[in-house]
């Protein structure tokens, strides 16, 4: 792994919504199954929303977009959502549950809908170069 950019403060919003047929345990594990060390603490009827402030909760997503060859994909995509320091993308649930990092371009895609994943930091340029690296 790529030494982690020790002086990029970062913070991560991921947000699902639990449809009526699924169980708000299994969207929970979704999230905590992909972003290792975020435990999601807010429910709002329908929607988990769990924070992060650690780099350490991306290294799931960092070493399976490497595995799969999704380095162009995802780069591109946290450039094209990207809106000053925030830039965001989506993720498969039903892969996220099996520990599994599947991007989705919109939400559609995604049969039970997308885990929502916002990222905020001072230094995204970094960051981003850091997460996915232009080849």
């Amino acid at each position: 792994m790529k030494k982690t950019p020790t002086s990029v403060r970062v913070e991560l919003r991921i947000e699902a919504t639990v449809n009526p047929s699924e169980s708000s345990d299994k969207v929970t594990s979704a999230i905590t199954n992909i972003f290792d060390g975020c435990s999601p603490e807010l429910k709002y009827g329908s929607l988990i929303i769990a924070r992060c402030f650690d780099l350490g909760c991306l290294t799931i997503t960092y070493d399976q977009v490497r595995s799969r060859a999704a380095l162009g994909v995802f780069r591109r995509m946290l450039l094209d959502n990207r809106l000053s320091n925030t830039t965001w993308f989506l993720l498969n649930k039903q892969a996220a549950f099996a520990g599994v990092v599947v991007f989705t371009e919109d939400e559609t895609e995604s049969p039970l809908g997308p885990i929502r994943v916002k990222i905020v930091c001072d230094e995204l340029d970094e960051l981003i170069d850091w997460l996915a690296p232009m080849y």
